[in-house]
């Protein structure tokens, strides 16, 4: 498998790279096994920019707001902690985005969606690396390349599933996408009411 021609692809046909990754036919353990090691590269990541420049109060805050950011600053200052959260966040993607995609028609497997999502990850992970080093030379130029560079993983994330479910257009891949995102916050909302239900007053 030639890694610049597929991220190439990716780059500009992001549906024709995911027909690319999914003749692959990897296993799935070793699809769950590659999502795993990109939560733990994008943790470590996360971690050292927040550790170069964590949040500090803001004069006038209230004790409240004081105290929820010392949380937040504790609770991101534990790189495990926050590889725990980003596996989380995947996870769910993957069968929130397998699922959109069924009730919108598609016909991609689990194994299919968990492909095109592990490949999308590394793709952002480099790119986060290219920023990041771009950012010790300007930091201007960094903002710039971080604000376009989401725009253009939201794109490849729309290509790959679009390519993923056999859609024939992108605009599926964008129901794909949105319908996601609502299954991703009743599951979070069903998540947070079971805490909160158990947890002690």
């Amino acid at each position: 498998m030639d890694i610049k021609a597929l991220v190439r692809t990716t780059m500009m046909q992001p549906a024709a790279a995911a027909a690319e990754l999914l003749a692959l036919n990897l296993k799935r353990d070793v699809l769950w096994l590659g999502l795993l090691l990109a939560a733990v590269l994008n943790a470590l990541l996360f971690s050292l920019g927040f550790q170069a420049a964590p949040p500090t109060p803001v004069e006038g805050m209230s004790p409240d707001d004081v105290a929820q950011m010392e949380f937040l600053i504790s609770y991101l200052g534990s790189p495990l902690r926050v590889a725990m959260t980003v596996g989380l966040a995947l996870v769910m993607s993957v069968f929130a985005f397998h699922t959109g995609g069924r009730m919108l028609g598609g016909q991609g497997s689990l194994s299919d969606v968990l492909a095109v999502v592990t490949w999308w990850q590394f793709v952002g992970l480099g790119m986060s690396v290219v920023i990041m080093a771009i950012g010790l030379v300007s930091l201007g130029l960094a903002q710039l390349l971080s604000l376009l560079g989401n725009v253009w993983l939201l794109f490849a994330l729309i290509g790959l599933l679009t390519g993923a479910h056999r859609f024939e257009t992108m605009f599926r891949g964008i129901g794909t996408v949105a319908v996601s995102l609502l299954l991703m916050a009743v599951g979070l909302l069903f998540v947070l009411t079971l805490i909160g239900l158990f947890m002690p007053v």
